[in-house]
């Protein structure tokens, strides 16, 4: 017999799961330029797709298209990995770390490799829950090389070897003889096990799970087996295996005898127990490999192999020791058949209206038998997972697509990508609201070993181009004499009057793919669209940049001659059209138009309007103009009427008219106005003259900038001060203006129209990409409906918008794609915005973030807390599933966000434990992106005494008085005192101040 038994222990390959050239130099654009109008002109411009590297994450890229369309390109496995607010490449090579250890340079699953002695052996850790194996003695010093460490001799004989993968682990004890088989320690082979956060336990065929305490898988495991070296790779044929196909560890021979080994799991130890036979027996050839291993990614992909059919290959994990390389097709070496699942996140093919034009499946073919083209085929399955084996494949639901082809074997068909037509499953995912697909590949002849064909899993790629259907135009109107209403532009009566002028038909058009948006207009008699004497009299389509106002132009001489088909009486509408697809109609199809009455015999004389700090806006964004908060001057002028004595006018976000006096009849007059949001406005002024008569009503639009930065955390009017949000005992949202020495004031009007009885609030960030601190709030949805979370932005003042009548400052659902996902409908006991826990990410190591920051919030459900990333889209699991932080006593929690209280650039949180009768702690942050947060290790303990019988309510500031320390507000209990805690380090506040004496009856403060 051969003279080494290798015991491949790929003890468990503790794997887990995660949830173009640069363009040169050029000018600044302007701020409301969006990145996906700038793409889409340089991909005009240069005849090549644009990367919009803002949308870029470790699974995804999206690119602007010179045809005026976007391609996002969705991977099964992670290509980048986000590390130290970098997205970075995948680097399995390991390194040193301060206490010894060693740990691969960026992996999607953390491990610690021992580096000799006592201590675990190896540690995965994953979403702030760890798995530690322990060999049962003293390791010999490691020796290590690239990905590899190897521990020599740890039995007589025997060395053992870890190869660190992505998403974990590969173990390989290595029996160099028949003497070192018999050992008796090899019978049964007991590792120390320590789980944190987990439990572990093992199925009837030896697949082992590791699950959090809300029954999330978090590592699994197949069920590990052993071979022989008989056939060893020495004398392996190329007909299954090449150097370089991408194996990652030793493969059984031709005639290699195999088995699977025992597994039992108990609360501190792994067994696994090799077969005896195999292990020690006279036709053994030395060496044999054992295998199991583990992995947890949503989004990811797995082997079905028949020959082992109860056995999951999750993630590549267990098969031969882990491997990147997928398999479909019979081959005789091994006698083995495969087939190899991938599953894909479409959610975000559906976060917004797209319309899907194509999609392709592309994935590398790096090995085929020969280069005889062969058949093989893609199907759509049901979903795959963890437990997928060849007993128990997916569902089949539809063949897509076969391609013949045949790449790999050598120079005449070297490696390349297979393309696969997935059109109709794209258009499926979008129209049906799916939140994956999962896709197969199958050999058509599974008997043929000419189909046998190896993928390199990592290049698998769902890429769909789709355009995204404009929004339904708003702010419908007319200028420069306006006919909207208090209910609308006119749809409904009273309708306004326009004189004999010529005039203008206005919508604001936008399309979240940006660049140019068409407006099409259409005007006809009112009740005679299509009749012979009416009919369409005006059918116009303007072209504006994407959130800008199209305006079309009419004439008096247009409407003239159809003046008594319906006594004057005009109607309206239009539609977003972005040259591949149109939105719906305002007013919807079917309903009444926009109306007004055309009276040529009627003088029109609306007031002039001019300002220089907002000049007018008809033709467009101007170059130069004033931003939100900004005080701008406006001039209004009679227009040529001699008795004119005083204006009126108003806007959008103030409906109600407002009074300036003429200083003399028919003289101009000036007024103040200062914008509360980006983008178009329209301000409205009439004239009044002597004896009382109003003019009609004149409608100046013009663009207000965006913030140049954002608003410091707990700001909400942009005074650099912190303030809050409160709710009082009759549901009035309240706002309470910092002062910027710890004391508040309430604002003369409440923060909202509407009432805020049952809710619950939050603030911090902004979740409306204004650059404001925006409210979020969670409510029941009526008497017995399920409770919905509510993004109310913030009109930079600190009112709440639920239904501010222009611009994009409407109340917005904050929802989850994946119904599992959903923690807080049937209530939840509190919600607390954190800040942006995972932070904007550097793609080119510049030093500057490439992807946008977008604020995370925290659901306390009763008995889980979950941290949900916030991704701007609305959906808060689009591209990443929440992640449970805290298990333990969550009813009895109260969380606060202080902001970064140790100063390591990351937010904190803050908690109260009533159990512990009212302690204070902060918790660091953990990982970068927040995972580990909860973990008791990380907290200091900042105050004590705070219960709610001390305190009822509290909220952290975070900085009340403008020092850059933690400061907290909190009400007193039997009184209206609200008190400022400053100064917070580990000694409790430096002192304790009045902020106001009115907060009696609060019931939520945010």
């Amino acid at each position: 017999m051969g003279a080494t038994l290798v015991l491949a222990l790929t003890a468990p390959l503790l794997s887990a799961a995660p949830n173009a050239a640069a363009a040169p130099p050029s000018a600044p654009a302007p701020r409301h330029t969006p990145e996906e109008s700038r793409a889409l002109a340089r991909a005009a411009d240069e005849g090549e797709p644009v990367e919009l590297r803002s949308q870029r994450t470790e699974y995804t890229q999206v690119f602007a298209n010179p045809e005026g369309d976007f391609t996002q390109d969705t991977y099964a496995t992670p290509q980048w990995i986000a590390q130290r607010g970098k997205l970075v490449d995948i680097d399995t090579g390991l390194k040193e770390n301060k206490d010894g250890t060693y740990s691969p340079r960026a992996t999607e699953t953390g491990m610690r490799f021992s580096p000799g002695g006592k201590g675990p052996l190896a540690t995965v850790v994953r979403d702030g829950r760890s798995m530690a194996l322990s060999w049962g003695g003293t390791l010999p010093e490691a020796k290590v090389e690239g990905d590899t460490v190897t521990y020599p001799e740890v039995l007589d004989g025997v060395d053992l070897t870890l190869k660190a993968h992505s998403t974990g682990f590969g173990q390989l004890l290595t029996v160099k003889n028949a003497q070192a088989a018999a050992n008796p320690k090899l019978k049964k082979l007991d590792f120390g096990l320590k789980a944190t956060g987990l439990k572990v336990g093992a199925d009837d065929h030896g697949n082992i799970r590791a699950t959090n305490p809300a029954s999330q898988e978090v590592f699994t495991a197949p069920a590990p087996r052993m071979w022989d070296s008989t056939g060893s790779p020495a004398t392996r044929a190329r007909s299954a295996a090449a150097p370089g196909d991408g194996s990652e560890g030793p493969e059984p021979g031709p005639e290699a005898r195999d088995a699977l080994m025992g597994v039992e799991v108990r609360n501190d130890a792994l067994s696994l127990t090799p077969d005896a036979e195999l292990l020690t027996g006279k036709d053994t050839t030395y060496p044999v490999y054992l295998d199991p291993s583990v992995s947890g990614s949503r989004h990811s992909w797995t082997i079905a192999y028949k020959k082992n059919p109860n056995s999951s290959y999750y993630n590549g994990s267990g098969f031969n020791g882990g491997t990147t390389t997928a398999r479909a097709g019979y081959e005789n070496y091994t006698g083995g058949l495969g087939r190899s699942y991938f599953r894909l996140n479409t959610k975000n093919l559906w976060s917004t209206d797209k319309i899907v034009s194509k999609s392709t499946f592309r994935i590398k073919n790096t090995w085929s038998w020969s280069c005889t083209k062969k058949k093989i085929e893609l199907w759509r399955t049901a979903a795959m997972g963890p437990g997928t084996t060849w007993n128990k494949q997916p569902t089949k639901r539809a063949t897509l697509d076969t391609v013949t082809d045949a790449k790999g074997w050598g120079s005449n068909c070297p490696a390349g990508n297979l393309a696969f037509n997935t059109t109709k499953a794209a258009k499926d995912a979008a129209a049906k609201h799916w939140k994956t697909v999962t896709l197969a590949l199958k050999a058509t002849n599974e008997s043929d070993v000419y189909g046998w064909k190896k993928f390199a899993a990592k290049s698998a790629v769902l890429s769909t181009t789709y355009n995204t259907r404009p929004n339904t135009p708003s702010g419908l109107d007319t200028s420069p004499v306006s006919t909207r209403n208090s209910k609308g532009c006119g749809d409904t009566a009273p309708y306004g009057a326009i004189g004999n002028t010529d005039f203008s038909l206005n919508a604001k058009v936008k399309d979240r793919d940006g660049g140019t948006v068409k407006a099409v207009f259409h005007l006809w008699p009112t009740g005679h669209r299509d009749t012979a004497d009416g009919g369409l009299v005006v059918e116009k389509t303007v072209s504006v940049p994407s959130g800008s106002v199209a305006r079309a132009k009419v004439t008096r001489a247009a409407l003239k001659p159809y003046l008594k088909v319906a006594n004057g009486n005009f109607s309206w509408k239009v539609r977003a059209w972005d040259g591949k697809a149109y939105s719906e109609w305002n007013t919807p199809k079917g309903k009444a138009g926009c109306r007004f009455v055309f009276d040529p015999d009627r003088p029109s004389t609306p007031p002039g309007v001019s300002s220089p700090d907002f000049p007018d806006g008809d033709e467009g964004w101007p170059a130069t103009t004033g931003e939100v908060r900004a005080e701008g001057t406006f001039t209004l002028s009679a227009n040529g009427v001699k008795d004119i004595v005083a204006y009126e006018h108003w806007m959008d976000s103030k409906p109600d008219p407002v009074k300036v006096e003429a200083p003399s009849e028919g003289a101009d007059a000036t007024l103040k106005l200062t914008p509360t949001w980006a983008g178009p406005q329209q301000l409205y002024v009439r004239s009044v003259d002597r004896a009382g008569n109003r003019s009609d009503t004149r409608s100046y639009l013009f663009y207000a900038n965006g913030l140049s930065e954002p608003d410091k955390d707990g700001d909400l009017d942009g005074d650099g001060n912190a303030d809050l949000w409160g709710i009082d005992g009759k549901g009035v949202l309240h706002r309470w203006l910092g002062q910027g020495d710890g004391t508040l004031k309430d604002h003369s009007r409440p923060a909202s129209n509407t009432t805020w009885d049952d809710a619950l609030i939050t603030h911090r960030g902004d979740w409306s990409g204004d650059g404001y601190e925006d409210l979020v709030a969670l409510r029941p949805d009526g008497k017995d409906g399920p409770h919905r979370l509510w993004l109310h932005p913030n009109n930079g003042f600190g009112f709440a918008c639920t239904a501010c009548r222009t611009g994009d400052y409407q109340r917005s659902e904050l929802t989850v794609q994946d119904p599992e996902n959903n923690h807080w409908k049937d209530g939840a006991r509190q919600i607390a915005a954190i800040g942006d826990m995972d932070g904007a990410l550097d793609l080119d190591g510049d030093g500057e973030p490439d992807t946008a920051s977008h604020p995370d919030l925290i659901v306390n459900d009763g008995k889980f807390a979950w941290l949900y990333y916030g991704d701007g889209s609305g959906y808060l699991d689009t591209t990443r599933d929440p992640v449970l932080i805290g298990d333990l006593g969550m009813d009895r929690l109260t969380l606060g966000a202080p902001g970064d209280f140790n100063g390591d650039g990351r937010p904190d949180l803050l908690v109260r434990d009533e159990a512990s009768g009212g302690e204070l702690y902060v918790y660091d942050g953990g990982e970068p992106d927040g995972i580990g947060i909860g973990n008791p290790a990380h907290r200091t303990r900042i105050g004590w005494n705070w219960g709610t019988d001390t305190v009822p309510l509290f909220t952290a500031a975070p900085d009340a008085d403008n020092n850059g320390i933690l400061d907290l507000w909190a009400t007193t209990a039997g009184s209206g005192r609200l008190r400022m805690f400053a100064n917070h380090t580990a000694d409790g506040p430096e002192k304790k101040t009045t902020a106001s004496d009115n907060f009696a009856g609060y019931r939520s403060m945010g």
